[in-house]
């Protein structure tokens, strides 16, 4: 039933995005997320959820923050995972990684940054 539900989760688009996001940073908050991606916090939220809950991505607390990254453990247990985010070049993916380099020349973002504790 685990390989069903990790298919199911990478069957949403905005899923596969998240999860390529993460694949190129190593890291991220929900904020970094929503900004690069152009999602809504409640939308954001919903697929973390669902990625977390499929053990797709783990979730580290620094103080107030919550960082995302994707769960190794998984990846190897089913590298299908990341052979489907290596395929990923649809326009959605290729202007997402435009967004994501655009938004590293600001300093004011989450993704990598160690304990932000404002």
């Amino acid at each position: 039933m685990e390989t069903l539900e990790i298919l199911k989760s990478l069957s949403d688009c905005n899923r596969l995005r998240i999860l390529n996001l993460l694949k190129e940073v190593n890291r991220a908050c929900n904020c970094d997320l929503e900004e690069v991606l152009k999602l809504n916090q409640s939308n954001t939220s919903r697929h973390i959820t669902k990625l977390k809950k499929d053990k797709i991505i783990n979730c580290e607390k620094i103080g107030k923050w919550s960082y995302y990254s994707l769960n190794f453990e998984t990846i190897e247990k089913y590298p299908f995972i990341l052979n489907v985010l290596n395929y990923l070049n649809e326009d959605i993916f290729l202007q997402d990684r435009k967004n994501l380099i655009k938004f590293l020349e600001f300093k004011n973002h989450c993704i990598n940054s160690e304990d932000k504790q404002n």
